[in-house]
C-alpha cells in the first residue's frame, strides 16, 4: 500500500530546489517593496512614472510576475529613495536586519572630504532559530 507524503515531507523536499529559494527572495521583495509604497504613500501609478513603465508593469511585478533581475530591483527600489541589501547566511540561520540612520556631522578637521562615501554597511545580527 502506498502512503501518500506527509505536508512536512513535500515542504522539505520543496527546500531542496533553488526554486523555492528564488521565490522566496522574490516574495521579500515586493512585500518590502509594498511596505515602503504603503510608508510612502506612493500609488502604483506614482510609482510607474518614476521608473519608466506602466501601472500594470507595477502590478505584475508586487504579484511576483515579473522577470527580476539585480537591475530591476535596483530600479524599483532606487524610485522609492531606498537600497537594495543582500545577505549571504549560514543554512538555517537567523538574520536581524535594522537601519541605521548616518549621523550629519558638522564641519570639523577630521570631516570626510566631500567626495569620501559616508555610507556604511548594514548593521545586522544573526542567531539560529
Amino acid at each position: 500500500m502506498k502512503t501518500e507524503p506527509s505536508f512536512k515531507g513535500l515542504f522539505e523536499a520543496a527546500r531542496q530546489h533553488d526554486d523555492y529559494w528564488t521565490e522566496g527572495l522574490i516574495i521579500e521583495f515586493t512585500e518590502e517593496l509594498s511596505r515602503w509604497m504603503g510608508e510612502k504613500r506612493i500609488s502604483r501609478s506614482a510609482l510607474a512614472a518614476k521608473i519608466g513603465h506602466s501601472p500594470a508593469y507595477v502590478t505584475k511585478v508586487l504579484r511576483g510576475n515579473a522577470n527580476f533581475t539585480a537591475a530591476t530591483m535596483t530600479k524599483l527600489a532606487r524610485a522609492m529613495g531606498a537600497e537594495v541589501r543582500i545577505h549571504l547566511a549560514p543554512i538555517g540561520s537567523r538574520t536581524t536586519w535594522y537601519d541605521q540612520p548616518l549621523l550629519q556631522e558638522t564641519a570639523s578637521s577630521d570631516a570626510p572630504a566631500e567626495d569620501e562615501d559616508l555610507r556604511s554597511p548594514p548593521q545586522r545580527g544573526t542567531g539560529t532559530g
